[in-house]
């Protein structure tokens, strides 16, 4: 009963903030934009027409709806209602449920070819409630199949929230930020922040293997004003430069965003 009640108060954070902000218009800014042409850069690597695509955590249908009018067969899960009635609006025929990312009992096993998970794991606070979802996407995907997972940057918080607005000596002093400048995000927060080594200790426990990991939007969030300053040209630019230096190990996990790629087993564990 007890994890009942904070699942549920958890569940109640992320629909009261999104029931706020304006999530569809997000990826439509220039610094969305760029995380938006860097993911499905890369996520056109490992998609074949005739495939089913799984879409958990799909928000207001972005990435169903850019996939739908490529052909492909769609299927998006997403908890707060409200997103699901934005994304239909304009998307009426799409095929869209609502459902947890961590247990999603109308998914069939092993149904879907690639499946995203692109941001289920920034609201679950913890390796517990990360594994969930990652061993429930794992569960859904084909023996062989990839899944695109997202996750929140440690040094992105740090730098951008703890430093820029001159929050740290008090975080630290709280014991939010330990001695190595890792947040220790408690429970009930919205968002969760990870380093590369978190998501390779993930991987470990989920049994999943990675194919590549990348940075879908670089330095574009430090430069949100820069890039809203930009010429159209200029800022065509600068998307081709994320895309080719997206994978680049010096350079991911600076960004807000990272984008892990990992293959599921050809035997399920």
């Amino acid at each position: 009963m007890q994890q009942k009640k904070k699942n549920s108060m958890a569940l109640s954070n992320i629909e009261k903030h999104y029931n706020k902000h304006p999530e569809d218009l997000r990826l439509l800014r220039r610094h969305g934009m760029v995380e938006f042409e860097t993911t499905m850069h890369h996520l056109h690597r490992f998609l074949h027409q005739g495939q089913s695509i799984l879409d958990i955590g799909a928000g207001t249908g972005r990435y169903t709806s850019a996939l739908m009018a490529e052909g492909y067969d769609v299927k998006a899960v997403e908890l707060v209602r409200r997103n699901i009635e934005v994304f239909l609006k304009r998307e009426p025929t799409a095929n869209v449920v609502q459902g947890d990312a961590r247990n999603m009992p109308d998914i069939p096993s092993a149904s879907a070819d690639v499946t995203l998970l692109l941001g289920p794991l920034y609201h679950l606070i913890g390796d517990e409630e990360k594994l969930k979802a990652l061993r429930e996407a794992k569960r859904v995907t084909k023996p062989g199949g990839v899944i695109l997972v997202a996750y929140l940057m440690n040094e992105y918080s740090i730098l951008s929230y703890c430093f820029d607005e001159e929050r740290m000596p008090e975080l630290r002093a709280r014991g939010f930020v330990d001695e190595h400048f890792h947040l220790k995000v408690q429970e009930g927060e919205l968002y969760d922040y990870v380093r590369l080594e978190d998501i390779d200790r993930l991987n470990a426990q989920a049994g999943l293997e990675r194919v590549t990991i990348f940075s879908p939007d670089g330095a574009a969030d430090y430069m949100r004003t820069r890039l809203n300053q930009m010429s159209e040209e200029s800022f065509n630019l600068f998307i081709e430069y994320q895309k080719c230096i997206s994978e680049r190990p010096d350079l991911i996990g600076a960004g807000s965003h990272v984008v892990d790629v990992v293959r599921c087993p050809m035997e399920k564990q």
